[in-house]
């Protein structure tokens, strides 16, 4: 009977193991995680309604403008005004509740959203600008707090798959958000897409609210305010780059961002041709588009990139493939049907995105993980911005067609996935092997 119990218990944990072990569902995940199912919804909602406001941005200044170096500088004042809080908000996230952080950014996003009512003549693009730096400066705040937060409310064998559901989600808000979005502000105007948006907000920040989300207690330091909030940001940049298996990784989506910026404002201006000058519903095709290969792409790697061995080798070799599909686009005839092209090319950028989060959060402790995912978007964003930047001034003030531009920045983009295999594999299979090795020590 002793022995039975024995067999019995040994049975049960063996169980255990194995379901720790294996990668859980996306259903399974939502039906038997309840915390992260709230968290899932309410950043599903947001993101939904960000993407309506996104599109009727770029018709409000074209409009107001009608100047395609208008949405460039759009494009760059968001990217910069992403970035550079980043520097500071990944301390927030480390030292303040992360629960709150989000829920007071979707609140103060849904105030700044429905500002944009007020604008309606050209005098007044300043505002819009204005208002979109704001716009995305809370959404700096609010991403590493989100990024930060998901190992707190997920198992092992949840990680990968909350990673690539909410990759997925954005992609599918981005997919939804932009084409509905983009006939909306075709139909009804700029004003029911910004207080859509505002609406969304308001339930995400709501969502957030009902969850709990558990946090290692931040530790005050002594020697005053700076040690405790310049010092922490010091120490979290002195912690990445005393970490060589990190800070590898952290440039994973920043190396995409070197000309993916560009290529994704020269998409924008693809819209306005395909749609026969209607650039609400051409910017809605492609990025709706864009949003189905990035929300494909995570389903895909979650099937099949389970060997983590290969995953590193495969984040410059998604960066180059993104590359060669717009090689693609920039030597054929443009029509709609580029759109499936464009699904190709942003389903391997996203697998990117998800494949080096996961090894981020995997390689970090609680303790210093929001100053990271803060540094990850701090270089990210600031390379899209230049990215961005510097297509728009090459469209400006050289004699480079659009066509000329996208095959421009897509062959870069090819080589640039290259390189970064060429110099980061070798380090890569070395400390994977020490890993090993330490591993098998008892």
């Amino acid at each position: 009977m002793i022995g039975d119990g024995h067999r019995d218990i040994n049975m049960e944990l063996q169980q255990d193991v194995v379901k720790l072990q294996r990668e859980v569902g996306f259903l399974e995940l939502l039906k038997n995680n309840p915390t992260f199912r709230r968290l899932w919804m309410g950043l599903a909602i947001s993101m939904m309604g960000e993407w309506f406001s996104t599109v009727a941005l770029f018709v409000l200044i074209y409009t107001l403008t009608e100047s395609e170096l208008g949405i460039g500088l759009l494009f760059v004042i968001r990217m910069f005004s992403m970035a550079f809080p980043q520097i500071f908000t990944g301390m927030l996230a480390d030292r303040f509740s992360r629960k709150r952080i989000m829920i007071w950014s979707n609140l103060l996003s849904a105030v700044a959203v429905l500002c944009l009512l007020i604008v309606d003549d050209e005098s007044e693009v300043w505002l819009i600008y204005a208002i979109s730096a704001l716009l995305m400066a809370l959404h700096a705040v609010f991403i590493p707090a989100e990024s930060a937060s998901i190992p707190n409310v997920t198992k092992e064998n949840e990680l990968l798959t909350a990673n690539a559901l909410n990759s997925a989600t954005w992609s599918a808000a981005l997919c939804l958000g932009a084409s509905i979005g983009g006939f909306v502000v075709s139909a009804y105007g700029v004003e029911m897409a910004f207080i859509i948006n505002a609406i969304c907000f308001l339930i995400g920040g709501l969502m957030y609210s009902t969850i709990t989300i558990p946090q290692e207690p931040f530790q005050p330091k002594p020697g005053g305010f700076w040690a405790n909030t310049g010092g922490n940001i010091v120490e979290g940049f002195q912690i990445i780059l005393s970490k060589p298996h990190v800070s590898r990784i952290v440039t994973a989506k920043a190396l995409w961002a070197v000309f993916g910026g560009g290529l994704v404002y020269m998409l924008v201006l693809i819209g306005d041709e395909i749609a026969m000058g209607d650039l609400a519903a051409g910017i809605g095709i492609l990025f709706a588009a864009r949003g189905l290969g990035t929300g494909l792409g995570p389903i895909f790697a979650r099937y099949v990139f389970k060997n983590r061995n290969l995953w590193p080798f495969l984040l410059g070799s998604l960066v180059s493939i993104c590359g060669i599909a717009y090689v693609v686009i920039g030597f054929i005839e443009w029509s709609p049907w580029i759109a499936v092209i464009v699904v190709l090319g942003h389903a391997s950028s996203a697998i990117n995105w998800v494949l080096s989060t996961v090894l981020l959060q995997e390689r970090s402790d609680d303790e210093w993980r929001g100053r990271l995912f803060s540094t990850d978007f701090l270089l990210m964003t600031t390379f899209n911005g230049l990215s961005t930047l510097a297509a728009s001034l090459m469209l400006e003030y050289t004699e480079i067609t659009l066509r000329e531009g996208i095959q421009l920045f897509a062959f870069l983009q090819v080589l640039s996935g290259i390189v970064w295999v060429v110099l980061m594999l070798p380090k890569e299979r070395r400390f994977m092997k020490n890993q090993e090795s330490i591993g098998s020590n008892p």
